[in-house]
């Protein structure tokens, strides 16, 4: 958790639980700064890509990325409340049939982007197209990035 918020802190702006997880829209700029005058960080260009927000002022957001830790500012406008993840654990993670693990699905390398259906407790279902078919699996919170260990997603 971030040293700017705590667990109970909601947003000046939405209203919505600081920090929290969204995802970007499309294209985006990570800025150093609120304003468009600022320098770009980062340019993002991969819709549903995770973003954590840590605070939020002015129609702006103060954003970090959960792969490399990289924090700044985008607008507001840029993000949606639809959740996707991002597999985390080196050197793979599995994919399951189901939360007690009888059969592998998929084995998924280090940062592969995934849309969350829902999550349960420990266990988030994923979806993804693999060779133009649907593929939903169960994955262990704990290896993907874009959601809490205490969140649950209906």
């Amino acid at each position: 958790m971030s040293p700017l918020a705590s667990a109970f802190d909601k947003g000046s702006e939405s209203g919505l639980p600081i920090p929290r997880w969204v995802s970007l829209k499309g294209d985006a700029n990570l800025r150093y700064g609120p304003t468009t005058d600022a320098n770009i960080i980062y340019r993002y260009q991969h819709k549903g890509y995770p973003m954590e927000i840590l605070r939020e002022t002015d129609g702006w957001r103060y954003v970090k990325d959960p792969q490399d830790g990289v924090e700044g500012w985008m607008r507001s406008f840029l993000f949606s409340g639809k959740r996707y993840a991002i597999t985390k654990t080196e050197p793979f993670s599995y994919g399951y049939d189901n939360t007690k693990k009888n059969q592998i699905l998929v084995k998924l390398n280090r940062g592969v982007h995934t849309s969350i259906k829902h999550c349960d407790s420990k266990w988030c279902l994923l979806e993804m197209t693999l060779e133009e078919e649907e593929l939903d699996f169960w994955v262990e919170k704990k290896n993907l990035f874009g959601v809490y260990s205490n969140e649950i997603i209906k």
